[in-house]
């Protein structure tokens, strides 16, 4: 390096391109020349942060606009901070895990008792730490206040528990949002959406404070390698490497590596476990620009699953259900024609012996029953009742015989004879009322002997991964030293803490604990760089200009689908009566019967009845179907 201590951008992000080691090796001769930066108010004109050609500034950046990120953001905003918010998907698809899960928050009212539960779930390990159960539990009493100061139309608690053999168990009690049942069985991927919806409104409602850019991914964190303060963010915006200083704080809260195969095969033993829903964008991303700024990382081979879920390979969708929120009437079939394990698996721990491990289950296997279980009604919830939009599909295969069922399933005749003898040895437990297997209730036992014969081809989903970044009581990222790295900060799934047993609601419910722990502590005016503004031209994306063709009597109207994901509609009039609706746009997932009705069906029967009076939403589908209502009703309002 020269002696010319500015560093151009150019230079800068090159460096950044390749990870610490060359920024390091740029930054080292830059810090030999200057010396150690000086804190406070009158820092040296070439301190660290003055050397980069930054391209915008804010007071903190949030990585993320999962649940985890939204907290994060209201908080710090709410503290007096500007924030940037950089999503990695586009806007119909940001949330991640918060928007397709149960929507559970957890709460108690009962820190003593929780606290014994919460030392139980953790067991024999050493984390989380004690301090960091100290303010776990003292922000959770939180939960249920923040919420409704943030407008949450009905906070209702209610009785759900992974563990209820554990001691304090009883003290736990999660909440929704909005009353909604607790263990109402999902309508597509999880709950309706109503946290994350929440949430993502009052960022939106703070847009003079917060600004988010989608389709902009972090790729790099900032590092001086002097200080080791974090003072800013590389991210990949309108297809070009963009700076982004951030004075005080920079927080991680982009989720998991849900979608990330290699990362799955080298810390789970698993080929690939898809994401549940449409978490595409969770791929490791912040364990990634954790480890370049020398992060220590904790408990990555926690997973949370599963079992039983169909993943459609046209789409990479996986939907969850089978043996979970529908009654696992039939059972799993491995393809050596051994049973797989169909009862409760604990969020991804499976009981062995007298301890709970990470469940063992083939990478795919098949849910198999007989007509008289089809006769009971739909097999997954979003799917048609007598399984022939499935067959059609080909995602469920039908045969007269279970030989031929097998030859269909590729079971060769080893297996096929397997299969046959584990059939007729469980058809012997539904008639004696006892599994000894794999203790499944007599009440949920069904024989599987009259054809024709069905079998679905299952996986099981990445429902979140609990590892990541090493996080301290303040939210604050460490070093494999243990100390902190400055001014970065972490939330939500990613590193979350949980080591060992995991307790629904707490990933969605503890984004929003560390979200506002970290959101404050990133909010916190730093005194160790310089707070002057760095940035005469500040930078704006590019505006996503969306124009479409609208004749004299058409209107065009807007709703907000899952997770507030916008839809746009065309409506035809004649007068004031509806003739024709068309969707322009959307980001449902396709391919599910429920939704594919909704989207194909209510406009037709909008059109047919004139109007959205009377026309009934989408068994299944419900979000989708609000949505489109709602697009229609805001065209019906333009013409009036």
């Amino acid at each position: 390096m020269t002696s010319n201590t500015s560093l151009d951008r150019r230079t800068f992000v090159a460096g950044a391109a390749v990870g610490l080691g060359t920024l390091a090796a740029a930054g080292s001769a830059l810090a030999a020349e200057k010396g150690s930066v000086s804190a406070g108010a009158d820092m040296a004109s070439d301190a660290f942060e003055t050397t980069v050609a930054w391209d915008a500034e804010y007071d903190v950046v949030v990585i993320g606009l999962g649940g985890a990120g939204c907290a994060t953001a209201i908080t710090a905003a709410d503290a007096g901070a500007k924030v940037l918010v950089l999503e990695k998907a586009e806007e119909g698809y940001s949330g991640g895990n918060s928007n397709i899960c149960m929507q559970w928050i957890c709460y108690t009212e009962d820190p003593d008792g929780v606290r014994s539960y919460f030392e139980a779930l953790r067991g024999g390990y050493n984390t989380p730490s004690d301090e960091i159960l100290d303010v776990y539990i003292d922000e959770m009493q939180k939960n249920k206040a923040w919420f409704e100061s943030l407008g949450a139309p009905n906070v209702q608690t209610f009785d759900y528990v992974e563990y209820p053999q554990l001691p304090g168990s009883a003290a736990f009690t999660p909440f929704t949002v909005d009353g909604s049942n607790g263990m109402k069985p999902p309508t597509v991927f999880g709950g309706n959406g109503a946290c994350y919806n929440l949430l993502k409104k009052n960022v939106v409602d703070r847009a003079d404070m917060i600004d988010v850019w989608y389709e902009a991914p972090a790729t790099h964190l900032v590092q001086d390698p002097a200080t080791k303060i974090i003072h800013g963010v590389v991210a990949t915006v309108d297809g070009k490497e963009v700076l982004v200083r951030a004075k005080n704080g920079v927080v991680l809260t982009c989720g998991g590596y849900e979608n990330n195969p290699q990362m799955q095969q080298d810390y789970n033993q698993h080929l690939f476990w898809p994401p549940t829903g449409t978490c595409y964008w969770n791929e490791g991303d912040g364990i990634k620009m954790a480890l370049e700024v020398n992060a220590d990382l904790w408990h990555m081979a926690n997973i949370v699953t599963n079992n039983g879920c169909f993943r459609n390979e046209e789409t990479g969708n996986a939907t969850f259900g089978f043996g979970v929120f529908v009654k696992c009437r039939g059972i799993n079939i491995a393809n050596d024609g051994t049973r797989v394990y169909d009862g409760k698996a604990y969020h991804g721990k499976m009981p062995y012996n007298d301890v709970f491990l990470n469940a063992a289950l083939p990478e795919t296997y098949w849910y198999v029953y007989d007509q008289t279980i089809q006769d009971t009604g739909p097999i997954q919830p979003t799917w048609s009742a007598d399984s022939s939009e499935e067959i059609a599909k080909g995602w469920v295969i039908k045969a007269d015989t279970l030989d031929e069922l097998a030859v269909k399933m590729g079971l060769d005749d080893d297996a096929t004879q397997t299969m046959k003898q584990t059939i007729d040895t469980y058809n012997g437990f539904v008639a004696s009322g006892v599994d000894p297997v794999f203790g499944r209730k007599a009440e949920a036992m069904f024989p599987i002997e009259t054809g024709p014969f069905y079998a679905c081809k299952q996986t099981c989903c990445c429902g979140n991964t609990q590892g990541g970044p090493r996080r301290n009581e303040r939210g604050e990222v460490l070093d494999v030293e243990g100390e902190p790295i400055p001014h970065l900060y972490e939330a939500g799934e990613l590193g979350d803490i949980w080591s060992n047993l995991y307790q629904a609601s707490c990933n969605l419910g503890g984004g929003m604990i560390f979200g506002r722990i970290s959101g404050a502590n990133a909010a916190e005016v730093k005194q160790d760089v310089t707070q002057d503004n760095l940035v005469t031209d500040g930078f704006e994306p590019t505006p996503v200009e969306e124009t479409y063709e609208c004749g004299e009597n058409q209107r065009i109207g807007r709703g907000m689908g899952k997770g507030e994901a916008p839809m746009v509609v065309r409506v035809t009039l004649d007068g004031t009566k509806v003739t024709q609706v068309e969707i322009l746009k959307h980001y449902e997932t396709e391919g599910l019967a429920a939704i594919d009705r909704a989207l194909s069906d209510l406009p037709t029967a909008i059109a047919a009845a004139g109007g959205t009076d009377g026309v009934d939403m989408v068994a299944g589908a419900t979000r989708t179907s609000a949505g489109i209502i709602a697009a229609v009703a805001d065209a019906l309002s333009q013409a009036n």
